[in-house]
């Protein structure tokens, strides 16, 4: 079905990072895609990075497609055992397994151990200094992706956030200021010590999670004075909870490494967003004063014109989830993840109430959760 987005210029996916949870990404995703809201400007980082790039690499009737290829290509192809998945002690038994494999073996087509432990190097380049070899994703996004298509004018922005080596500075690769190869998507995805830095000309970049691992800010670094309806896709939730193992307390600190850090910059963007929209508002007011006048010039400036619908899914633990959730890459985890995102979207489709709503200009920002 296709659905034309009337009340709003532009729509926006923010993919996060997340690893073997960005396959609930692909079910958002697929459902959004499926319904018409097709994006005009990608945002990811790390997996989410790999989505965006497919998703912009690739055109309308392939992208679902194409998608499906590279999580079919990074899927665990050990075989999952149907008693074992029937229950919460049983399946939390597969899951850490299938985690296991991974670490110990990689995933094909995505990253091999590497033969030399990295342990082992000094004074080596940033480029050998990691756990495993990721030169097998290189040749699966090649495949999968189309460079040319995502480096036309007129195609889906893209915008990719990674983080320089050398000095920690937060950067964006965006096909609307440069040319965008396989190595960007890459940077973007380079978590160490599990992945190597990516050299890209003369500097070296590892994984934009690092530093921002939901990009959003860029929003408010554009000033773009349009209607945006943007859709964040979460891949960590922290909720109230006590943890009572080892294991819990691992899973606890990812969880907050990653999504308390999202909650709090989001607060924080909105009260700056509503500021900013504001003082827009107030510097069109018709004053005849020459130095008030000027004064609200500068209040122009600082103004932000962008009126932004937000609407956010997140991925919610199941109870057999491990703290190594992010990697496993096992098919049963991996089709979960998918179908849970898919339900999730569809849920918010159905309440489609937002889809064509205007946005008051008094708030500049409204933000749903689903």
């Amino acid at each position: 079905m296709s659905t034309k987005i009337h009340s709003y210029d532009k729509v926006v996916y923010f993919l996060q990072g997340g690893g073997a949870l960005g396959s609930y990404q692909v079910g958002v995703c697929q459902a959004l895609l499926e319904y018409g809201c097709t994006p005009d400007w990608v945002v990811g980082t790390s997996i989410g990075a790999i989505n965006a790039a497919i998703i912009a690499g690739n055109k309308p009737e392939h992208r679902i497609k194409k998608l499906e290829k590279f999580w079919n290509v990074i899927t665990s192809i050990a075989p999952t055992i149907p008693f074992l998945i029937q229950n919460y002690y049983t399946r939390e038994i597969q899951n850490y397994w299938s985690a296991q494999l991974s670490l110990f073996f990689g995933q094909p087509g995505f990253f091999l151990p590497r033969l030399i432990n990295p342990w082992a190097h000094y004074s080596s380049s940033p480029e050998l200094l990691s756990f495993y070899d990721t030169s097998e994703l290189r040749e699966t996004l090649l495949e999968i992706i189309d460079f040319d298509l995502i480096n036309t004018k007129k195609n889906i922005r893209i915008t990719l956030g990674a983080v320089k080596v050398e000095t920690g500075e937060t950067v964006r690769f965006d096909n609307a200021h440069q040319k965008i190869h396989v190595e960007h998507i890459m940077a973007s995805a380079a978590l160490p010590p599990g992945f190597p830095a990516i050299k890209i000309d003369d500097e070296y970049y590892w994984d934009g999670g690092l530093s921002s691992n939901t990009p959003f800010s860029v929003i408010l670094e554009e000033k773009i004075p349009e209607k945006l309806l943007c859709f964040i896709v979460n891949l960590f939730s922290y909720k109230k909870h006590i943890p009572t193992s080892l294991m819990d307390v691992m899973k606890c600190k990812k969880e907050l490494e990653y999504a308390s850090r999202h909650m709090e910059l989001l607060h924080h963007f909105l009260e700056l967003h509503y500021l900013q929209h504001i003082i827009g508002r107030l510097a069109k007011t018709e004053l005849d004063n020459n130095d008030i006048k000027q004064a609200l010039k500068k209040i122009s400036d600082a103004g932000h014109p962008t009126a932004l619908n937000i609407i956010r899914f997140h991925y919610r633990d199941q109870p057999s989830d491990l703290w190594s959730k992010d990697f496993d890459f096992s098919y049963q985890s991996i089709r979960d993840h998918w179908r849970c995102g898919y339900n999730d979207a569809e849920t918010a489709l159905k309440k489609d109430t937002w889809i064509n709503r205007v946005i008051d200009d008094s708030k500049g920002a409204v933000i749903q959760e689903f």
